[in-house]
């Protein structure tokens, strides 16, 4: 059997109130929302408010070859678009900007309203 892996849409706001959009891919989102939680909130910069947390706006279930691949072509989909400034580690800064709105294309394209 092959193991499922999820394709996510998430996001904070930092210290400062940019929006920080991020897509990326995990095999069990509720522990890696919470290690989102806890890098970002000791980030040197894009510092998340200690009392919040990181959010799904949208996920996926796909195989995992898949899903590494989808995240791959949709960051640099995203960072051509200039939705955000692109930082390291999958984010965008989308400073005060929010977005109202991602796409993200696996074989069909979603829109995720923000």
């Amino acid at each position: 059997m092959h193991e499922k892996e999820f394709l996510y849409v998430g996001h904070y706001v930092d210290i400062d109130g940019n929006y920080i959009l991020k897509i990326g891919t995990t095999n069990d989102l509720k522990r890696r929302a919470t290690e989102h939680t806890r890098n970002y909130r000791r980030a040197k910069t894009l510092t998340m408010p200690k009392s919040d947390c990181f959010q799904y706006d949208w996920t996926l279930p796909l195989s995992k070859y898949n899903t590494l691949r989808y995240e791959d072509r949709n960051r640099q989909k995203w960072q051509e678009m200039e939705i955000g400034s692109f930082v390291r580690n999958d984010r965008f800064n989308c400073s005060r900007k929010k977005p109202k709105k991602v796409q993200v294309t696996i074989r069909k394209t979603y829109t995720i309203e923000l």
